[in-house]
């Protein structure tokens, strides 16, 4: 099935009631997301796995890396594995929140048979590599698209299921901040409180439990703060000494961004974190006036309009030279 960037509601719709058919038919279910997930990709594939759970399925949630520290308190997350199931034959894969089928990792594609792939996200640049694809970039995030599935199935909305669609909706609407959040975005929110979630607990363990290391790594960077000279684009730097000597995680430097972002004037922010050296990925956010997914697309990257992101390879003073240049003629 292929797909556009615009997708009508009885589109939707139909595809939803496809996906739901699928859920109802099959009993082994393979739920994944992209390598280095964050708040939404962690939350959908609980809510999901929960959820089909609660209706009696088999299900097995593999992502290659770890959740992030902030996210372990997620009903269910210590249910997830980090390796290819031995017994890797599924009727049904759910891909969550991903991409690109590359994006899902070493370790899915190693899973032997994965059945259906249906492949279910709101980023625009989504190369729709499912059988089935559901991908709507007007939603705030895949846990609003879930939640949508889950009526149409239908199955009921536990207080664990519910708690799962709401950090996926509060981490990739930036506490509701960003313009990807509306009027349904509170609606989907509403129904999750209703259901039993406490904002304030849930926003204390998700913001508020920060390990020391991760406020050291942030020191560092801070001190790495650049920008083009006329304030419109903004940066910091993530080293791989950095983290060493700080003692942090990747998943740690979710974030980071918001501290170029909100400086006064700032129209593009970026950071480049270090993979390896000579290899860095970049995050770019934009107040609108840019595209940063078309220039992530440049790089084989993609994403939303204001967020985007891409692996560029070449030594620091190559890789910012290049983005920094493309973002430029942006303007």
């Amino acid at each position: 099935m292929t797909g556009s960037s615009e997708l009508s509601k009885k589109k939707r719709m139909e595809i939803l009631r496809k996906i739901a058919e699928e859920v109802r038919g099959g009993y082994r279910f393979l739920i994944s997301t992209h390598v280095n997930p964050e708040g939404d990709a962690i939350g959908s594939v609980l809510a999901l796995g929960l959820a089909l759970k609660n209706m009696g399925k088999e299900v097995e949630i593999l992502n290659q890396d770890p959740t992030p520290g902030n996210l372990t308190f997620l009903p269910g997350a210590g249910q997830i594995t980090h390796q290819a199931p031995e017994s890797g034959e599924f009727d049904v894969t759910f891909a969550l929140d991903c991409g690109s089928k590359a994006r899902l990792g070493e370790e899915f594609s190693r899973v032997r048979t994965i059945g259906k792939v249906i492949n279910i996200d709101h980023h625009v640049s989504n190369s729709f590599f499912g059988d089935v694809n559901l991908v709507d970039p007007m939603a705030s995030s895949t846990a609003e698209i879930l939640f949508d599935l889950l009526g149409i199935i239908p199955v009921r909305m536990s207080s664990a299921v519910a708690e799962n669609i709401y950090v996926g909706i509060l981490t990739d609407t930036g506490s509701f901040h960003y313009s990807n959040t509306s009027p349904k975005t509170f609606a989907v929110a509403r129904a999750c409180l209703l259901a039993g979630v406490e904002p304030w607990k849930v926003a204390e363990k998700v913001y508020e439990n920060q390990p020391l290391a991760r406020l050291r790594l942030l020191s560092m960077v801070l001190g790495t703060l650049g920008g083009d000279g006329d304030g419109r684009v903004n940066y910091i730097v993530v080293t791989q000494k950095m983290m060493e000597e700080s003692g942090a995680s990747p998943d740690m430097t979710e974030d980071f961004i918001n501290y170029p972002r909100s400086l006064e004037g700032s129209e593009v922010a970026l950071l480049f974190r270090e993979l390896s050296p000579k290899k860095y990925r970049v995050s770019l956010r934009s107040r609108g006036k840019v595209d940063v997914s078309r220039i992530a697309e440049e790089f084989q990257g993609g994403g939303h309009p204001n967020a985007a992101g891409c692996t560029v390879e070449g030594s620091l003073s190559e890789v910012k030279a290049r983005i920094l240049e493309r973002v430029q003629a942006a303007f």
